[in-house]
């Protein structure tokens, strides 16, 4: 076989290379004598074989028109000594003795060729002509000639003329649809030398793929320990199901291969490796391919990598460059991993570690990026959507290129019916499915509530689980919480609901925990999204009004104060750690000097809660709350709180900052009767591997008697009647009980804190509103006549909004009657009659909150009662304008400006 044709003019000088003597396939052309030039096929007259131009002498006939071939076998072109084509038409082929190759003919009509003595032109002997018989011409006479017979030197450093290179003047001739040049086209040097290299490595990599199954470079790699790829972490609601958030530094969850459905891995296998459960790791075809590619710089060769190849180039990151090196040794681990693990193994692998596109790595984060469904849920054609992506991500996602995407699909599932995955009637019966929008962004559930709240559950996956940020983001964990999905939602429901047309720095933060084992079931800390500040969390503690006064009731029941015991309820007291007169709310002195704990507890009233304080000792009532739940007061844990000047009687009426977690737990635990369950947020944490790797039921924290039970079927009670006195029913009429409270803006008759707690014997809930800034707001309702914002108003819609809709459905338990133990005497006067007081506030405010309404209808303004001016709203109760401070002779000035 020889590449070229033979000597022209008998110089004995070969011009493009050899000939054949004997027949068989010679790319190139005869002897000068038979008037060559150049030819595609064999030269010699009685020689045979099939040739791709002529040789042979004698005219050609006159009037042939276009002729492929003539003399000796199958030819394109003609070979006669005379004129071709003389009678016009069309020749591909040659003319006269010593003319050359002619692409066309000597007269009539353009011509690519030439009937001049002399090499390959492209033109005619008239008209337009691209060659000449002088001068550079692509196929002249003289000068350099590129193909030609030509007698004279070939340009320095030019090697001998390709067969592509010799096809490619075909491909130029119009009629053949290519073009003229545009001038003379340079060919890379050094071809021969990386053809040699070529061939060299081609051999190498046989003996690599198995003909000889050893060598030196085959022992010198060795397998390496495969790493953990990385992996999703999922945060799922209760229902084990429902993911809300996830960590990741690639978004990949690992499925065991018995989930991909048979016809997917099909689907891969057809087009990514046909031959994966026969080969050895390697393809020979696919790498001699592969081979090609490199030495001849075609991109389009293929890479020739097999599933095995691809995965470990993926699991163990190797690079991605076109080299050698790289193809040797990725062939090598290919050999070794094929004979380690099964092909079951190697597909799983395989199928986790590649990518999907749309930020999914993996089948089963693909399976959920394309079709919103889990991958064992794939139809046939949905798993060829997803085989088709694998080659290229980009251009085959129908969402940027439907056509190539159809068109990559339509070859996955030819080659699964080629390969007999599938029959020719299923093939047929096969239409494009439809593919999903893109998903939402994998960070896209940090912006927020949602955001808040799976900042939360990492936090507690550090602190409670140990993991560290690494594991969380890299270690496929399935974690299931306690946030119950439905109450979830009912809570940002709520707390938005009333939010709209409300000062935009207006915010709220609700928990919600089940009092009997601590489950958090709900966890709202407002909108601002992951990495803020969590209104909900003791980052963000909010003064507590009068929220706080059940923990000092819980104290005085406990040290022998009856809720039915007597107490000073009038406006306008000192006590001996405050020198400065405090006042309730509006002055309220409707209590009288005899009035009962539930009675006070009712209506709010500051004077006898900090004589209560005072006589019980605040320094034990915050060890009570700090047992019942109360972790920190004012940014600091209890027990230094304790410990510090800040604490004195003003505690009891709710002058220092607690968190809206913190406040739920202790009501729960006073739902609890006593009895504290440490809340927890995370019930079971699975391995990527789908086992338990840490489970709460394992870890429940020991149970604290923050205080008997009969202390807290006494405090249920007097809370029952405050919640009786209240329009914030729960919509099913079933029994709650609630507390109140506020916090005044500045020194001024304004808002800037108000909250809503209370319980069920099933669930309790505390709810805040205030500014979602780090500035404090005047807290108005702009929706309903712009009135002062209380405990009852919008936190008590919200409240009562998410409780209704919590426990709608579940059953109505009963509170334990209370035992109205105690017989120590309140600070009542024993010499004046004890008036006649009444446990519910005045009818036309019957909440004492100045809830919904102004000017005393119903849940309005102005009213008195519990917490509204009586939580200290132009009444100085709870501190405000009457020197309730920290330091009792301040006299009026603000105790709770410093709200963090």
């Amino acid at each position: 076989m020889t590449y070229g044709h033979t000597p022209d003019d008998g110089d004995g000088v070969p011009d493009v290379g050899g000939r054949s003597s004997g027949g068989g396939t010679v790319y190139g052309g005869g002897p000068a004598s038979r008037g060559g030039g150049t030819v595609y096929g064999g030269s010699p007259a009685g020689s045979s074989g099939t040739t791709y131009g002529s040789a042979s002498p004698g005219p050609a006939s006159p009037g042939r028109g276009t002729t492929y071939g003539s003399s000796g076998g199958t030819t394109y072109g003609s070979s006669a000594a005379g004129p071709s084509g003389a009678q016009g038409g069309a020749t591909y082929g040659s003319a006269s003795a010593g003319r050359g190759t002619t692409y066309g003919a000597s007269g009539g009509g353009t011509t690519y060729g030439s009937a001049t003595p002399g090499g390959t032109t492209y033109g005619a002997s008239s008209g337009t002509t691209y060659g000449a018989s002088s001068g550079t011409t692509y196929g002249a006479s003289s000068g350099p000639a590129y193909g030609s017979t030509a007698v004279g030197e070939r340009p320095a450093g030019l090697g001998p003329r390709s067969r592509a290179a010799a096809l490619e003047d075909d491909r130029l001739l119009p009629e053949l649809g290519g073009t003229p040049p545009g001038g003379p086209r340079v060919k890379k040097p050094g071809r021969r030398k990386k053809i040699l290299i070529g061939l060299g490595i081609a051999t190498a990599v046989s003996l690599l793929l198995g003909l000889t199954g050893g060598g030196v470079a085959y022992a010198s790699v060795d397998l390496p320990q495969f790493p953990e790829s990385s992996k999703t972490t999922q945060i799922q609601y209760s229902d084990g199901k429902t993911t809300f958030a996830t960590f990741a530094t690639e978004n990949r969850v690992e499925v065991p291969l018995a989930k991909v459905p048979k016809f997917v891995q099909d689907a891969v296998i057809a087009t990514e490796d046909p031959d994966f459960r026969e080969n050895s790791g390697v393809s020979f075809r696919g790498t001699a391919r592969a081979v090609w590619g490199l030495v001849s710089g075609n991109e389009g060769a293929g890479g020739g990598s097999t599933i095995t190849q691809q995965y470990i180039r993926n699991a163990l990151n190797l690079t991605r460059e076109k080299s050698y090196s790289r193809k040797v040794k990725e062939i090598i681990l290919a050999r070794k991993l094929s004979s380690s693990w099964t092909k079951d193994q190697i597909l799983k692998g395989y199928l986790n570690t590649i990518y999907f596109g749309r930020g999914a790595w993996g089948i089963q984060s693909a399976s959920q990026a394309y079709f919103h469904k889990d991958v064992e849920k794939l139809t046939v054609a949905e798993g060829a959507v997803l085989a088709a992506v694998i080659k290229d991500p980009t251009n085959f996602d129908p969402k940027n290129n439907v056509a190539s995407a159809k068109g990559r699909w339509t070859y996955v599932v030819d080659q699964m019916a080629q390969k007999q995955f599938i029959t020719a009637a299923d093939r047929q019966a096969l239409t494009y499915p439809k593919v999903e929008d893109k998903p939402a962004a994998t960070h896209d559930w940090q912006s927020g509530s949602t955001g808040i709240l799976g900042q939360k559950i990492e936090s507690e996956l550090k602190k409670t689980v140990g993991l560290t940020e690494q594991d969380i983001n890299t270690g496929g964990y399935r974690v299931v919480t306690t946030i119950n999905p439905n109450y979830q939602a009912a809570a940002k429901k709520a707390s938005m609901q009333y939010l709209v047309g409300q000062d935009k720095a207006m915010a709220t933060a609700m928990v919600s925990i089940d009092p009997a084992t601590g489950m958090v079931r709900a966890y709202y800390g407002g909108e601002r999204g992951y990495g803020n500040l969590d209104l909900a969390s003791a980052a963000a503690a909010h003064p507590a009004g009068s929220s706080m006064k059940p923990y000092v009731l819980a104290k005085g029941v406990e040290d022998g104060y009856s809720i039915d015991s007597l107490w000073d309820g009038t406006s306008g007291q000192t006590f001996p750690d405050r020198s400065t007169p405090l006042k309730n709310s509006d002055g309220d002195n409707s209590c009288g000097k005899q009035c009962s704990l539930t009675s006070a507890t009712v209506k709010s009233l500051n004077t006898v809660y900090w004589a209560l304080t005072y006589k019980v000792h605040a320094s034990e009532v915050a060890k009570l709350a700090e047992k019942a739940g109360i972790k920190m007061i004012d940014g600091m844990p209890t027990a230094q709180f304790i410990k510090s000047d800040k604490l004195n009687s003003g505690l009891g009426i709710g002058q220092d900052s607690i968190s809206v977690l913190d406040q739920a737990a202790g009501y729960a635990t006073f739902a609890n009767y006593g009895i504290y369950r440490q809340p927890y947020f995370i019930d079971k944490v699975y391995g990527s591997d789908g086992n338990v790797v840490w489970d709460h039921a394992t870890h429940v924290a020991p149970e604290v008697q923050a205080f008997t039970k009969d202390v807290g079927r006494d405090v249920s009670y007097v809370l029952q009647q405050v919640y009786g006195a209240t329009n914030k029913k729960i919509t099913d009429g079933r029994e709650a009980a609630i507390k109140t409270g506020t916090q005044q803006f500045g020194n001024t008759d304004e808002n800037a804190h108000a909250w809503m707690c209370g319980f069920t014997p099933q669930l309790a809930t505390a709810v805040w509103v205030g500014s979602g800034t780090d500035k404090d707001i005047k807290l108005r309702d702009r929706v309903n006549n712009n009135i002062h914002v209380y405990g009852s108003g919008i936190p008590g819609k919200i409240w009562r909004d998410f409780m209704s809709a919590a426990l709608k459905g579940q059953d109505k338990e009963d509170f334990e009657s209370p035992l109205h133990a105690g017989d120590e005497p309140g600070n009542a006067p024993s010499e004046e009659p004890s008036p006649t007081p009444s446990d519910t506030p005045d009818e036309d405010n019957p909440d004492g909150q100045n809830g919904d309404g102004q000017n005393g209808n119903g849940d309005g303004q102005n009213g008195n009662g519990d917490g509204q001016n009586g939580d200290g709203q132009n009444g100085n109760g709870d501190g405000q304008n009457g020197g309730d401070v920290q330091n009792p002779g301040d006299n009026g000035q603000n105790p709770f400006l410093n709200n963090n």
